[in-house]
């Protein structure tokens, strides 16, 4: 049945509501649809490994991470998730988003938290590990930050691990979930095969009860030293524009002091703030 307005101006206000509404309901769909997108994306943690295989017959896993964010509970993606994902698949050699010439160096690992777990894991289960990551300090350059020419780098760094690596090796790349990203579309254009991993749940399935390696306090106060000594040094050494340079030295002060805590909780054996 047909509305009958009784005049034009409520059949104007009548028209202009309908349009409010169907705009407000597409609108609601579209953000529904990026919120579930990005969800997937970049939170699911089942969506945060991938596989690849190249033509010398190597297993490429990479394994997108959230840093610090683990040790919130919310994230659903805890540390306990990492050591599992390395014990189920099982690597021949694992590459971790930390700088080789800073390890080279100074015996630190550089990396976040998780790169950290990750190593001490290695370490204690004898599983080779390599570091990939590149980033300076200077002028130009914002803590925290990432672009296009680091991941060309840690790409470049990655194919020349491979190369080093035995044929028939598995590999597992473990790096934040942005450069998980980026690497994926990397190997994509190199033409590496994309592997349907079947049941990536089993993936993270644990196998026992949760210990953090033995050696991974040790680890972390090394990075506490560092960033209150050498990295300080590298940040007056390097940075002559007093604003970056003070950026730089409140993210290392702030770095110190979340490690700390962290190693907190490693020490108690806990897998959240909270």
């Amino acid at each position: 049945m047909t509305l009958q307005c009784k005049s034009i101006e409520f059949c104007y206000y009548w028209n202009m509501k309908k349009k409010f509404l169907i705009t407000v309901s597409v609108l609601l769909v579209l953000c529904i649809g990026f919120a579930a997108f990005w969800y997937f994306t970049y939170l699911y943690k089942y969506n945060q490994v991938v596989e690849f295989r190249n033509d010398r017959n190597q297993d490429v896993y990479i394994l997108g991470t959230y840093h610090s964010q683990h040790f919130n509970s919310y994230m659903n993606y805890s540390m306990a998730d990492i050591v599992n994902c390395i014990k189920n698949v099982d690597p021949d050699v694992v590459l971790i988003e930390a700088r080789e010439d800073t390890y080279n160096e100074y015996g630190v690992v550089d990396g976040p938290i998780d790169m950290i777990l990750a190593y001490s894991y290695c370490v204690q289960e004898g599983i080779d590990v390599g570091m990939i990551d590149y980033w300076k300090i200077d002028n130009d350059t914002r803590p925290n930050t990432t672009d296009k020419n680091r991941d060309d780098i840690i790409h470049a760094n990655i194919l020349e691990k491979l190369d080093s690596t035995d044929e028939g090796c598995r590999v597992m790349i473990i790096c934040g979930d942005t450069h998980l990203h980026e690497q994926t579309k990397r190997f994509k254009s190199d033409g590496y095969e994309w592997v349907t991993i079947q049941d990536r749940r089993s993936l993270f399935e644990a196998q026992g009860e949760f210990q953090y390696p033995s050696a991974m306090a040790a680890v972390i106060e090394d990075k506490i030293e560092y960033a209150s000594t050498i990295l300080v040094d590298e940040i007056n050494s390097n940075v002559t524009d007093d604003s970056v340079r003070e950026e730089w030295l409140n993210t290392s002060a702030v770095l110190a002091d979340t490690l700390r805590r962290q190693l907190e909780l490693v020490e108690d054996n806990g897998l959240y703030y909270t």
